[in-house]
């Protein structure tokens, strides 16, 4: 009987392949401080990366102390310090364009802009006349989780009838 309960069990796992949701965890970007030159300019000056993905702003041993600060304090990396290890993500709501700066030498141009793309939009592409939207797939995913819960409910209903069919063949006393 145990070993029909784990060949079951076994099925129902195969079956539902990934029922979590599928997150994309995007990519890191890295924004330095120029250590080779002035030392008063971030490299790269302007991004540009989609939603969700993460901005590390990174830089060690500086001879001036800097900081990133969003123009409307989107994100802020604390007081300039001469190492600074910050990061900030981009949740999937917030396309537009970021300009940022170092506070002690923003009038002597250390700014800098970060551009995110909205998901969905750069995500729509023409080939040989098809068009595929992030929507599209988005839909066929939660079609597919669906599809995989209802597979394991089923295979729970028939564990439970399974059973259910070995206890009414008990004699009773």
């Amino acid at each position: 009987m145990i070993k029909r309960f784990v060949v079951l069990l076994v099925i129902a796992i195969t079956m539902s392949g990934d029922i979590g949701l599928i997150q994309d965890d995007g990519e890191v970007h890295t924004v330095t401080v120029d250590g080779f030159g002035s030392n008063l300019r971030f490299v790269p000056d302007t991004l540009t990366i989609n939603e969700g993905d993460t901005v590390q702003f990174l830089w060690s041993g500086q001879l001036l102390p800097h900081n990133a600060i969003e123009q409307n304090e989107v994100f802020n990396s604390g007081d300039a310090e001469r190492d600074v290890d910050y990061t900030y993500t981009f949740n999937y709501n917030q396309s537009g364009v970021y300009e940022f700066y170092c506070e002690p030498h923003r009038d002597l141009g250390m700014v800098g802009e970060i551009t995110v793309i909205d998901v969905e939009e750069s995500n729509v592409t023409i080939e040989d006349d098809v068009e595929t939207s992030s929507n599209d797939i988005t839909n066929e995913k939660n079609s597919l989780i669906n599809l995989n819960i209802l597979l394991v409910l089923g295979l729970v209903v028939l564990i439970l009838i399974y059973f259910r069919t070995k206890i009414d063949d008990i004699p009773k006393i």
